[in-house]
């Protein structure tokens, strides 16, 4: 049995308990894009068309919301070293390599990093999380710290809480982080009237601003984990240094899926403007 995401995109129903190794060894393509075109890859042996739209795809990501916010970087590196937690295959890791800027990785799955040593070679280094979801890399040695399409995936909010720790660590001060998240605080009703969410660690409730009763309880799953309160999120990166510069929905289609940008010492006001 599987479970339909969008017309013509589908999950196996045991991808929403698995873990993320797990489905790396059985579709790692699919694993991290849903496409039609790539239900049926194989685990090890993929097609150049294949690699071409995964690869397409991880260009386009990169162009239109990482590459254009790289100058607020405020670290003195002439090219900023960037880090992607849940680099997965290196969709998006091999844009990066193509721009020029030096780079590392960061998984929980060996088989996830082991696609992107064979394809994205020019990697500097790729780091897997421990049992304590931390890695090896030094604290503060990035300029950039970015992850897209990850967070959404983690089933438990104190895991959710490491991954987030794990990257203020690993970022300069002055450097940029970049989210891409599912929040869902922003969709119903605008960012100056927004609903709330309330996150514990299997489930969040959400409400609608001024209620007291949630109108969604949401559990998380493998697959679709974590719908992030965006006041637990800021407050999170308060504590780690990292000031807000802005928010905006990664589409508009799909308006609880929202990119945060923030830098690591920054004292500018945050900017309350999801676009």
């Amino acid at each position: 049995m599987a479970l339909k995401i969008k017309p013509g995109q589908v999950v196996p129903e045991h991808w929403t308990s698995n873990d993320w190794e797990e489905k790396a060894r059985e579709n790692p393509l699919y694993a991290v894009m849903t496409t039609p075109d790539l239900i049926e890859a194989d685990a090890e042996n993929f097609s150049p068309e294949m690699l071409e739209s995964f690869f397409a795809k991880g260009q386009r990501v990169f162009a239109k919301h990482i590459a254009p916010r790289i100058p607020l970087v405020r670290t003195g590196a002439d090219t900023p070293y960037m880090v992607e937690y849940g680099c997965g295959m290196g969709r998006i890791l091999k844009a990066v390599l193509e721009a020029g800027h030096p780079c590392s990785g960061i998984d929980i799955s060996p088989t996830m990093l082991r696609h992107c040593r064979d394809l994205v070679p020019g990697v500097r280094s790729l780091h897997l999380l421990d049992e304590n979801n931390r890695c090896d890399l030094d604290d503060a040695c990035a300029d950039v710290v970015f992850s897209f399409a990850v967070l959404k995936h983690i089933h438990r909010l104190s895991i959710y809480a490491c991954a987030v720790d794990e990257m203020l660590r690993v970022l300069k001060p002055g450097g940029l982080l970049m989210l891409n998240v599912n929040c869902q605080d922003f969709e119903r009703t605008g960012f100056d009237n927004p609903h709330r969410t309330e996150n514990f660690e299997e489930y969040s409730l959400h409400f609608e601003p001024g209620k007291d009763k949630p109108y969604q309880r949401r559990a998380y799953t493998t697959w679709s984990g974590v719908y992030i309160g965006y006041d637990w999120l800021k407050h999170r990166l308060d504590n780690g240094g990292v000031s807000v510069l802005d928010t905006y929905y990664h589409t508009l289609k799909k308006k609880q899926g929202i990119w945060l940008v923030g830098t690591k010492g920054d004292s500018r006001p945050f900017s309350s403007a999801v676009k």
